[in-house]
């Protein structure tokens, strides 16, 4: 194996690493970079593979608390459930459940089995697909 696939591999991986911002295949490409320094010394392909492999490990496993703090919670909440407990104001009925509502500034349909009338104040308590399920406020 020649190093500038070496190269090349821990390139790639860079370049993946800064597409998806995981810090996570930069430790590929690092490990792709000691696999073209042992190419370079004249390593066999299989210590250049082994190397390659370790490498990573240890980086990501050394690293990974590191990371988990400075990637983005993947976990966020759309813009539909950052709504649920929010009040909203009722704007029109469309059909005998389903009305439109203002809620933080956003008109959203929604859906409800209590008896509410336009200018009513609601509250979100779920969401299905993008309608929002609303009660009514006592």
């Amino acid at each position: 194996m020649d190093v500038m696939i070496w190269i090349f591999i821990a390139v790639i991986f860079i370049i993946l690493e800064l597409i998806t911002n995981t810090f996570f295949l930069v430790w590929f490409g690092v490990g792709a970079l000691a696999g073209a320094v042992l190419n370079y010394l004249g390593f066999d392909i299989y210590v250049q593979f082994i190397v390659f492999v370790i490498v990573s490990a240890v980086l990501i496993l050394s690293t990974r608390r590191f990371a988990d703090r400075i990637t983005p919670d993947s976990s966020k909440k759309t813009t539909a459930e950052r709504l649920i407990g929010k009040t909203a104001k009722v704007l029109r009925q469309i059909d005998e459940n389903t009305y439109v509502v203002n809620v933080s500034g956003e008109e959203w349909s929604a859906h409800t089995n209590d008896a509410v009338n336009v200018d009513d104040t609601v509250k979100v308590v779920g969401i299905n697909s993008i309608i929002l399920i609303i009660e009514k406020i006592d």
